[in-house]
C-alpha cells in the first residue's frame, strides 16, 4: 500500500490511476492521516450470469440477456433491445408457443427464447427455508 499527500494526489491522479489498474492500493492522506482510498472498480455486467444463480451455465444463452440502466429501467433485456426477459415470458405463461413468439416478434431468434426461459429458471432456483411451525 503507498501513502500519497493530497497535493501530489492532484498533481499525479493520472500516474495513480495507472498504478491502480495495474493492481497497486492507493491511499491518500491529508495531514498524515488516511482520508481516501483508490481502488478499480467492477465493470457492469452486460450479460447475466447464469451460474450466480445456479442455473446450467451456457454461454451462448447467457451473452443474450442484457441489464443496461439505459434500456428497459436495467431490467433484464434480449440483447440489448427493449424487449425484456419478462415480456417474453408473459408472453409463454400466456399460453404462447416458442414458434408463435418468434413469429410475431421477427427480430427475436429461438436462442433468445431459450435464454429467457433459462434465466427464468436461474432465478427461480433460489435456497428455500422451511418455515418452522412454532404452533402446537
Amino acid at each position: 500500500m503507498t501513502v500519497v499527500k493530497i497535493h501530489d494526489a492532484k498533481t499525479n491522479l493520472s500516474k495513480l490511476i495507472a498504478r491502480v489498474e495495474a493492481g497497486e492500493e492507493i491511499v491518500i492522506a491529508r495531514d498524515d492521516k488516511p482520508v481516501a482510498r483508490l481502488s478499480t472498480v467492477e465493470p457492469a455486467r452486460t450479460a447475466y450470469d447464469f451460474a450466480e444463480e445456479g442455473a446450467a451455465y451456457d454461454a451462448g444463452l447467457a451473452a443474450r440477456i442484457t441489464s443496461d440502466p439505459a434500456v428497459c429501467g436495467g431490467r433484464p433485456c434480449i440483447r440489448g433491445m427493449r424487449i425484456r426477459v419478462a415480456d417474453v415470458l408473459g408472453l409463454m405463461a400466456s399460453g404462447m408457443t416458442k414458434a408463435a413468439v418468434l413469429k410475431d416478434y421477427p427480430y427475436l431468434e429461438g436462442a433468445d427464447v431459450d435464454a429467457a426461459l433459462a434465466y427464468a429458471a436461474g432465478a427461480a432456483s433460489h435456497r428455500v427455508i422451511r418455515h418452522r411451525n412454532t404452533r402446537a
